[in-house]
């Protein structure tokens, strides 16, 4: 069986919906099962079929017809995985739902050792809080599908969202992969790559985690480090007023 799913023009999810025995319709209008509401889609825009195992999308007499890898369809056509299908400015995918138990439950893992992880992210917000996942590659991928590491089944989370990359002493680089709601941490979007460490935050679109040894720990290490900071900025500010004090009485 397929999930089609189907993005706009800037990468956002607009629909993920199983195709079975009965066919998908999209288009302009209600009572299609995937509706497009878009001045360059008609009313009754094309249709996705299941037969046997084989998929195929039809035109339904559309105005701007329906473009199959940069070519407009004239019947009906066999799709796949690899299809790059257009309907208006939107974009329409086809996914296997085979492997695909782990990421509706938020977190798709890797089966590798937990002594050999350098990291963990712990969802805390939202549906799957408290649900974990170690890291293990130097170069971590974050997405709504599963061809990345770490795959969130969220409609806030683009396909290809963000990578973290860990450096040698520890730290982690966070890119946000042009992604349509962003990458945050400590709730600042992100505008270029962002150094991390154990104990901060991050959000992938709507889904806020954290970011730990993988033990868990590094929860206030972040936290301790800026008090710490702070404290020696506040002793510092002190002694030389008492020195300014000091001359001043002099």
């Amino acid at each position: 069986m397929y999930i089609v799913v189907v993005e706009d023009e800037r990468g956002a999810l607009i629909s993920e919906q199983g195709l079975g025995a009965q066919p998908i319709k999209l288009g302009r209008t209600p009572e299609n099962d995937i509706v497009l509401p878009s001045g360059a889609v008609s009313r009754r825009h094309a249709t996705i079929t299941l037969r046997g195992k084989q998929a195929l999308i039809s035109d339904e007499g559309s105005s701007n017809g329906v473009i199959v890898d940069e070519q407009r369809i004239r019947g009906e056509t066999v799709i796949d995985e690899s299809s790059q299908i257009r309907v208006g400015e939107y974009r329409v995918f086809l996914e296997r739902t085979s492997g695909r138990s782990l990421p509706a439950q938020g977190i798709n893992t890797a089966i590798v050792h937990p002594e050999q992880a350098h990291g963990k992210l712990v969802v805390v917000g939202g549906k799957h809080a408290g649900r974990e996942i170690l890291l293990f590659e130097p170069i971590t991928t974050v997405g709504r599908t599963d061809e990345n590491d770490v795959t969130l089944a969220d409609v806030s989370v683009s396909r290809h969202h963000a990578r973290l990359k860990r450096q040698d002493d520890n730290s982690y680089v966070v890119t946000d992969l042009n992604s349509s709601n962003g990458t945050l941490v400590h709730g600042r979007r992100l505008t270029g790559a962002t150094r991390m460490y154990h104990g901060d935050r991050v959000q992938f679109g709507n889904i806020e985690c954290l970011l730990v040894d993988p033990t868990g720990k590094g929860r206030g290490n972040r936290q301790l480090r800026q008090f710490a900071v702070y404290g020696l900025l506040v002793l510092a500010a002190a002694i030389v007023g008492a020195f300014i004090s000091l001359l001043l009485t002099d």
